[in-house]
């Protein structure tokens, strides 16, 4: 415990050393660093996906409470129609920098096109299609921030699937809504059960509906998990809708986590309330500036990457450096994308209360909202779902108790993959070099069998 409370001071330092720095010479030190940010630094995730050489869409779904999300979508591998290797995980090097150079038209939002896709799909009775949905703090982005041979949605579409990534409300792709903008607290009070309610069914049944497909594969890294999980709760019927489910690094229980950020656990609520009555639910919204800083924390002065190390480390769990340290500050220009506080308070009470349950008001006001001093607990069995469990003994977040316990209780897990790597941790998943042979390939393993 005094380990723990010495990384979460030393984090939280770290936290106020950003803010005033942010505040006090934002625009010096981004001038000082501009000559060498990286052309991918400001890319939107569409920006990404074309950097690489593959066609991107962009797709708008408005849920039934309003909020206004925004899908990308990859609709085909410029590998697969020029005829190269559609396995992607074995990739020449040639071929990696033909994608990078290849520069395809810009494909918009809707279905003004899907000839290519359609082609693509002639020899199948139902296409292959591919939900992919992010973590707390996360977007659509974290799948392909890395060589076409190294990020999952471009390692999906290479393999012929129609790939889809979602984002959900409050993140910087979906802070719209029909009656309220995102400067209105009210926008802002929502957690990933609400999400679990609204937006990820709405997205699945926008990308089944676009693509003509009765079942798609979804893939959840982390609370991407965690909302499918309660989502099963609150709409039996969407088991149906998907064919299978890949975990990575999925979070239910969340009880035995290292994170140091766990001890703040006993007073989330409080410091939600208080935040609640100064209309402050807004956190971690990126901008210009904060991502021009981050990015530059973490660039190749080596006393400074060092404390950009140490924070990610604080977080996720201690690396090995799976991930390329040149790109590591157009990464976290993207990461944190945004959320509202009451989804971290969410999370923060499974580790309290030792529990996967809905979002806790309170007794007197879970009354109101449940007719229960307590929230009520969300069944794991619900999934019935075939899912893939893909978890590490080094992540911080998902810990290896936690994720076995969410696998005794899912009711039909038909992968349990430990990730062969002893320093392989929770943002691995997303962002490693290494995460195309240890965890992508099995992903594609178990799609396979139900595609």
């Amino acid at each position: 415990m005094v380990v723990q409370l010495k990384v979460l001071a030393a984090t939280l330092l770290f936290v106020a050393f950003l803010h005033i720095s942010l505040s006090e010479d934002v625009e010096g030190f981004r001038e000082r660093r501009a000559p060498k940010i990286h052309p991918h630094t400001f890319l939107p995730t569409p920006g990404l996906i074309r950097a690489r050489g593959y066609p991107a869409e962009v797709h708008h779904v408005a849920t039934e409470d309003g909020y206004i999300l925004e899908l990308h979508r990859i609709p085909f591998s410029p590998h697969r129609s020029l005829g190269g290797n559609p396995n992607p995980i074995s990739l020449s090097q040639n071929n990696v920098k033909r994608s990078l150079q290849l520069q395809l038209p810009n494909a918009t939002a809707g279905l003004q096109d899907r000839s290519s896709l359609i082609g693509n799909n002639l020899e199948q009775k139902e296409p292959k299609v591919v939900f992919i949905q992010h973590c707390v703090l996360c977007s659509s982005a974290d799948f392909v921030m890395n060589d076409p041979n190294q990020a999952l949605a471009f390692i999906l579409s290479d393999a012929g699937y129609d790939v889809w990534l979602g984002n959900i409300r409050g993140n910087i792709y979906s802070r719209r809504h029909r009656t309220i903008t995102a400067k209105n607290p009210k926008f802002w009070e929502f957690s990933w059960d609400t999400c679990a309610r609204y937006d990820i069914p709405a997205m699945l049944q926008y990308v089944r509906t676009n693509t003509g497909a009765n079942q798609v594969s979804y893939i959840g890294h982390s609370m991407g998990t965690t909302m499918f999980f309660a989502m099963m709760n609150i709409h039996p019927h969407i088991n149906s809708w998907v064919r299978v489910m890949a975990a990575m690094a999925p979070v239910a229980y969340m009880h035995n986590k290292h994170a140091p950020i766990g001890i703040l656990s006993p007073v989330i609520n409080g410091i939600d309330r208080t935040l609640t009555q100064r209309g402050k639910l807004e956190f971690l919204t990126p901008t210009k500036s904060s991502s021009t800083l981050f990015s530059g924390l973490c660039s190749e002065v080596l006393l400074i990457r060092s404390i950009c190390k140490f924070f990610l480390d604080a977080l996720a769990g201690p690396s090995a450096r799976n991930v390329d340290p040149n790109y590591l500050p157009v990464i976290v220009a993207h990461t944190p994308a945004g959320t509202s506080f009451r989804t971290v308070t969410h999370l923060l009470q499974l580790v309290r209360d030792r529990r996967f349950q809905a979002f806790d008001y309170g007794p007197t006001d879970n009354f109101k909202v449940y007719g229960t001093a307590r929230p009520p607990r969300l069944d794991l069995a619900a999934v019935t779902v075939p899912v893939g469990a893909f978890w590490s003994d080094n992540d911080w977040v998902a810990d290896p108790r936690d994720v076995q316990l969410t696998v005794r209780e899912l009711g039909n897990v038909v992968v349990n993959h430990r990730v062969q790597h002893n320093s392989f941790n929770h943002l691995d998943f997303l962002w490693a070099e290494n995460a195309a042979a240890l965890v992508y390939r099995h992903i594609l393993d178990l799609l396979g069998r139900y595609n």
